[in-house]
């Protein structure tokens, strides 16, 4: 890791990471962005930074993600910024993976300094609310509930796979994605860096009709091991 201390002062933080790092912090929670327009707050990445780390979230209500990186020197205090998700993609694109970047968050915005070559790209703050302000006590509330029954169902778990597929994003280092029940919701985490959520299918009327599909399967299943 290359992060330098970050530093405070009157509400601005700044760190260093390189282009590689930045790329998979954000990379990890901008699938999880909505594209549409009509929900404004959801169409943003969320930069959260207390204690020792900066935090990245986005969602679309259909999942979640939530990405940290860690400082080497804290925060004294809690800070909070809004940017669009799709300047920010747009800006993470163009940044070279080898390059030492220094970033800089104030109240008005994100500026990414690329130091070799000299670039400097600016995402001004959103003007939209976060999503979820208190996302720690939330998220901490949905590991602590019960399974829900869509998740303990004797079928097995039913996942979108379109959705599951934007958690592929957060896994590195070879590190593989670990599930485990929220409630209602699926819990996702990649090594120490990671964490999200999805919402499994309620297939309860879809089998009601028409039955497990793996019951399909299982007179084939046996033939074969009866030959």
């Amino acid at each position: 890791m290359t992060t330098a201390p970050a530093t405070t002062h009157h509400r601005e933080i700044t760190l260093s990471m390189t282009g590689r790092e930045l790329r998979q912090f954000l990379g990890a929670v901008l699938p999880h962005a909505s594209t549409d327009p009509a929900f404004p707050p959801l169409t943003a990445v969320t930069f959260d930074a207390e204690g020792a780390c900066l935090y990245a979230l986005a969602t679309d209500r259909y999942t979640l993600g939530i990405a940290r990186h860690r400082m080497v020197e804290g925060v004294s205090a809690p800070f909070t910024l809004t940017v669009a998700a799709a300047t920010v993609q747009a800006i993470t694109r163009q940044i070279k993976p080898r390059a030492n970047l220094r970033l800089t968050l104030t109240g008005e915005g994100l500026t990414i300094d690329q130091l070799d070559p000299q670039v400097t790209y600016r995402l001004p703050a959103s003007n939209e609310r976060p999503v979820l302000p208190n996302w720690r006590t939330w998220f901490a509330e949905r590991l602590a509930e019960k399974p829900a029954a869509v998740i303990t169902s004797a079928h097995g778990l039913a996942l979108n796979p379109a959705y599951l597929a934007r958690f592929r994003s957060a896994c590195r280092d070879r590190l593989p994605l670990e599930m485990r029940p929220a409630g209602r919701h699926v819990a996702i985490t990649c090594g120490e860096h990671f964490l999200g959520l999805i919402g499994p299918m309620d297939l309860s009327k879809t089998r009601a009709a028409s039955g497990d599909p793996l019951a399909t399967w299982l007179p084939a299943l046996a033939e074969g091991m009866a030959a």
